[in-house]
């Protein structure tokens, strides 16, 4: 009878390291980053001459024409209740060393 080898967990992380590391690095090197970057500055460029344009007509500006920033909102639920859980155990903690300060002093003072 022969007994089948099983491969190792390691060879299969290897080769998921080996993708990994030639993905990026053929995306680096085809400019897919630099590309990016471009087209925000881009942009950015585009706002500046559009601001300065408006300015040199006299009209009234405001920063948020010409700054498209978009957030966006990575908050769920569970980011939601950490925060919660988060600023409770602030709470407590503040006011629990407030209370024992005030009681060492008082017993000391």
């Amino acid at each position: 009878m022969e007994t089948k080898k099983k491969p190792s967990k390691f060879k299969y992380i290897f080769y998921f390291l080996l993708i990994l590391f030639i993905s990026v690095y053929v995306s680096g090197k085809t400019g897919y980053y630099e590309t990016n970057i471009k087209k925000n500055t881009a942009l950015t460029s585009e706002a500046i001459f559009n601001f300065e344009k408006d300015i040199a007509d006299g009209k009234a500006v405001d920063i948020q024409d010409y700054i498209n920033a978009e957030v966006p909102d990575y908050r769920n639920v569970y980011s939601k209740v950490g925060d919660k859980i988060s600023k409770a155990v602030d709470l407590v903690l503040n006011e629990g060393v407030g209370k024992v300060s005030r009681f060492l002093k008082a017993l000391f003072t």
